[in-house]
């Protein structure tokens, strides 16, 4: 299949379009496929669950501010920082199934420790595995598989966050051709301290249709080049124990045999280590959340209130039934995400994007909810509870912020529906590319086949019959809304980010419910109705509710409380702030009373 046809399920609900080959049948698990692998991966999680007895101390790691070197000795001993290198190269070659499976291990027990795992393996090393000439990988895999330096990955800049085509960090070839020199600063670099290989990014020249043009592209750079210095690091809310540095390049000299990839070719690099990225991300919040569900239920059966556990009561029960059901959906994306990663020209982007902004929301409201039902006791030290929501709040942040990635999402479902009603899809295009690093989608089109329709023809239970008439229905309905929202904005729909947002949750939640559709559809085959009574409760909850939420977004489409809104935000600015007068004590005419400095007389 080419670039031009690939299929993506998210963008194709878009159109009205149900590819629900994508999803079914659902993947079987990895010991079906690769037992050889398996064994490897229970070999992984049996030196974790060593680690974690003694070795791996996360509310250390949080005071501390930093994971010590036994502690990544250890990892890589068992092989851990080897887990995206090729077998041939030393690592143990995981498939995306097993890495994240993996990966979801490290980060459940430690956040941190998940940090330095995912740049190391997931982004860093990634990159010269998927873009490295042989001489690069045979240099570079080996030391990183071994664990003898960790690998980094440096794209963000002060001036830019996730507007990263527009990166400032300037490259240009030597007089004599035979270095590259860099100027340019990055930050939030994890690892960026102690690394001793790191994958970086910087704006080159390159000739377009005979104009010379900037262009981001992709270097192997060491700490031992001259021009290179760390700044300093940052102190953070969470995720302490990971450390995240300030890199300066000052006429930093790389070596010319250290470009990775193709001149220009930056922006496709970053683009797939980030997909790779956010499957990642999305493993270790699905894997966290189901450790947060396990508290939740231990620490409510033994907190007794009124003569009774807590975990007795509707509130409660409500909590942790909202969870789970939200756990089995990111669970079931997962695995629809991680084969659409395993195949050859596989377009996963959006699923990507849906599958992070779902997971990382996901694990902040879990959190959020254990600190509730810890009550005092989720609000103070020594109990983690209150490390664990620190910890969760980067992941919205993380990979692309929550807010761009709904918008990637909208503007790449809505592009071919406004090529076909409007012709309006080279106005997106240029949006799309310039939101930041998001994704090479924009390049790709629906493949339209005779017969495309929005039913999933596959054979369902009667028990969720139901569900796939709604589903069926609430796929037009997408296709309907992202029409009128083409219609009304035009050209401008680029900027009406409120009306995109809800597009992108409809898709989201469609998403996740097909996941769902699918993975309980595999666990009736393989056990029957009787033996999936709890699978089908959670299904019936999740999809339910997701049609509700779906329903929401739909009905806020064009509301006229976006223009309220938009005035308000205009007052506020205007104002710098609140600006209406306060309840409790009148304005004095304006007089402000300046606070005693430190120091007068009135504090003495």
């Amino acid at each position: 299949m080419s670039d031009e046809d690939a299929l993506s399920f998210v963008r194709g609900i878009f159109a009205g379009a149900i590819h629900d080959e994508l999803l079914f049948p659902f993947p079987e698990s990895l010991d079906e496929r690769d037992p050889d692998e398996t064994r490897t991966v229970r070999r992984l999680l049996a030196a974790l669950d060593r680690m974690s007895r003694g070795l791996i101390d996360p509310a250390r790691f949080d005071e501390e501010e930093t994971i010590p070197d036994e502690v990544i000795e250890a990892l890589a001993t068992e092989g851990f920082l080897g887990i995206s290198i090729p077998r041939e190269y030393g690592g143990l070659g995981l498939s995306p199934a097993a890495y994240s499976h993996v990966f979801g291990a490290v980060s459940s027990l430690d956040p941190s420790l998940g940090v330095l795992v995912a740049v190391h393996a997931g982004l860093g090393a990634k990159a010269i595995v998927l873009y490295g000439t042989t001489a690069q990988k045979e240099r570079y895999l080996p030391m990183l598989a071994r664990g003898e330096t960790l690998a980094a990955y440096a794209l963000t800049e002060p001036e830019t966050g996730s507007d990263a085509q527009h990166i400032v960090t300037r490259a240009r070839l030597s007089d004599d051709g035979g270095e590259w020199i860099l100027d340019g600063r990055k930050h939030w670099i994890g690892n960026g301290h102690r690394a001793g290989v790191i994958t970086t990014f910087a704006q080159t020249e390159v000739v377009r249709d005979g104009n010379t043009v900037l262009r981001p592209t992709a270097f192997i750079i060491r700490p031992d080049m001259p021009g290179f210095r760390v700044v300093g690091t940052v102190r953070k809310m969470g995720i302490r124990g990971s450390t995240q540095a300030e890199l300066a390049y000052e006429g930093l000299r790389v070596p010319a045999d250290h470009l990775l990839g193709t001149l220009g070719k930056g922006f496709t690099i970053a683009v797939n280590a980030l997909n790779a990225g956010r499957m990642s991300l999305a493993a270790g919040c699905t894997t966290g959340t189901k450790r947060i569900l396990q508290q939740m239920t231990e620490f409510t059966e033994e907190r007794v209130q009124f003569g009774r556990p807590i975990a007795d009561f509707e509130i409660t029960q409500r909590k942790i039934a909202h969870t789970a059901t939200d756990v089995y959906a990111s669970d079931a994306m997962l695995g629809v995400l991680t084969r659409m990663a395993e195949s050859p020209g596989g377009e996963y982007a959006l699923e990507a994007a849906c599958c992070k902004v779902f997971a990382s929301e996901m694990l902040w409201r879990a959190a959020d909810e254990m600190v509730q039902l810890a009550g005092g006791r989720g609000f103070v030290k020594p109990w983690p509870y209150e490390r664990l929501l620190r910890d969760s709040r980067i992941n919205r942040i993380f990979e692309g912020t929550n807010e761009i990635l709904r918008l990637f999402i909208a503007l790449n479902g809505i592009q071919d529906p406004a090529e076909e009603l409007e012709h309006l899809g080279a106005a997106l295009r240029q949006p799309m590319k310039n939101l930041g690093l998001l994704s090479r989608t924009a390049a790709f089109r629906i493949r339209t086949r005779l017969g495309d329709k929005p039913d999933l023809e596959v054979g369902l239970h009667d028990r969720l019959r139901s569900h796939q008439t709604f589903f069926e229905k609430h796929v037009a309905e997408l296709k309907d809304r992202a029409e009128r929202v083409i219609r009304a904005y035009r050209k401008e729909v680029v900027d009406a980010q409120q009306e995109l947002e809800r597009l992108a949750d409809m898709a989201i939640e469609l998403f996740a419910t097909a996941c769902v559709l699918a993975r309980t559809q595999q666990l009736l085959d393989e056990k029957g109705e009787a033996e999936c009574e709890r699978e089908l409760a959670l299904c019936d909850l999740f999809v339910v509710e997701a049609g509700r939420r779906f329903r929401t977004a739909r009905i806020a489409i064009q509301s006229p409380q976006d223009d309220v809104r938009r005035a308000i935000a205009k007052h506020v600015r205007a104002a710098n702030g609140y600006g209406v007068e306060d309840t409790l004590l009148r304005d004095d005419d304006g007089v402000v009373i300046e606070p005693p400095a430190v120091g007068s007389e009135a504090n003495a």
